[in-house]
């Protein structure tokens, strides 16, 4: 008898074993540490709300939540929600937008400066939407200026003030002003905020340039 219900305990200890091991490595018996949720309401205290339901506080990294962002989330042992930020969706890709009359896209052998075409993308950097901008465009003489776009900016790619900038022009001499001496390589441009992209100094004296460039330009959009 006593050997028998040794076997009965070595069993019972076997079989508890087994469901332990079997809790510890399965997902749905153990449940996860974390999941994913899609932001359904944005609150203004700090906290999203999922589709499911749960209102989850952000972590200070969680920056700009917008609704149908896909997060990750974890609960505490106290049952408090966080939201531990974003998921990447992939690389953003470039827009190479329309440009306004009297503009010629750049390419990497007759236009531009060889800059390549004016291109833009919305990036997420260090937990902020930042707008990048590349490339280059050449200009007509004589071309408008107050948007060298044909089209302003949506709104979601828009600073909230005034972006100004030195951008790289062709040299030129400041012909028709008295005594100079000076070459120009730069000019200004302004990125604002009703969504247009305007030459403020298009000429150097009585010369306009005729190619600019946009490459490296990068403003916050918060």
């Amino acid at each position: 008898m006593k050997s028998s219900h040794g076997t009965v305990r070595q069993l019972a200890d076997a079989l508890q074993r087994q469901a332990v091991d079997a809790g510890t490595s399965t997902p749905s018996i153990r449940g996860a540490d974390w999941r994913l949720a899609t932001v359904q309401t944005v609150n203004a205290g700090g906290t999203v709300v999922t589709t499911d339901g749960i209102t989850v506080r952000r972590l200070e990294t969680y920056t700009l939540p917008l609704v149908g962002d896909v997060i990750a989330i974890t609960q505490s042992s106290s049952g408090n929600w966080l939201a531990l930020g974003r998921l990447s969706s992939g690389d953003p890709g470039w827009t190479t937008p329309t440009l306004g009359t009297g503009y010629i896209q750049g390419n990497t052998s007759t236009q531009g400066n060889n800059n390549g075409p004016i291109r833009y993308r919305k990036i997420n950097w260090q937990g902020s939407w930042w707008m990048e901008w590349d490339g280059g465009a050449t200009r007509a003489t004589g071309a408008q200026t107050s948007n060298i776009l044909s089209a302003a900016l949506s709104a979601d790619l828009r600073p909230a003030a005034r972006a100004s900038f030195v951008i790289a022009r062709n040299a030129t001499s400041i012909s028709g002003v008295s005594l100079s001496t000076s070459v120009v390589h730069s000019l200004k441009v302004d990125f604002d905020s009703d969504g247009t992209v305007q030459l403020i100094s298009a000429a150097a004296g009585a010369t306009e340039t005729n190619w600019l460039s946009l490459k490296g330009i990068r403003y916050p959009l918060d």
